[in-house]
């Protein structure tokens, strides 16, 4: 079972964050950490541990983390990455579900980069896997398809679809007392 906490940036598990979010995301589809640590966006920035129950319960082991931004009825997940070693052991699940049961309402979304914009076959399975996890999560196909920071991306979704003009307004709406913000 998971537990998670707050990111801020006295956590003492940022250090674990920061390398895992380094790690998992390719530079251009980062913002500098500190941005997902200021407060001029509301977020959820979690990082999530396994809990260890018992008296000889060693220090929680950490799992992974994400970060979502809720308005409305949509929660949008922006960042979400489980450490490598423990990938394909129901932690991504774990996580999805506990974003889910903090936002029962909300319809969640995530993005993924399009599958025929890969450039290799081993990128091509990278983003096939990522695909069919989210689809395994109850997650299905959007009409929307964006670009940012010059990678193409689609929008899958649990709980009711999105339409492309409710995901612009969505990042209108963020991002609009944020100077020289860009939106999807």
């Amino acid at each position: 079972m998971l537990q998670f906490f707050d990111v801020t940036k006295k956590s003492p598990y940022l250090p674990q964050v920061r390398e895992l979010y380094e790690s998992a995301f390719p530079a251009n589809e980062r913002i500098p950490i500190k941005q997902l640590l200021d407060d001029k966006i509301k977020r959820e920035f979690w990082a999530f541990f396994e809990k260890n129950e018992g008296e000889n319960a060693v220090t929680p082991k950490f799992c992974g983390f994400s970060n979502s931004i809720t308005y409305g009825d949509i929660t949008n997940i922006v960042y979400f990455a489980v450490v490598p070693e423990l990938r394909s052991r129901g932690y991504g699940s774990q996580i999805l579900q506990a974003i889910r049961e903090k936002h029962p309402d909300s319809r969640i979304v995530v993005d993924i980069e399009v599958e025929e914009d890969s450039k290799n076959a081993e990128e091509l399975e990278r983003r096939n896997r990522r695909r069919e996890f989210y689809q395994r999560n109850g997650f299905g196909a959007s009409p929307v398809d964006y670009v940012w920071q010059g990678e193409h991306y689609r929008l899958l979704t649990a709980g009711g679809t999105v339409t492309d003009k409710e995901f612009r307004d969505f990042w209108k709406e963020i991002l609009k007392d944020i100077p020289g913000a860009k939106y999807p």
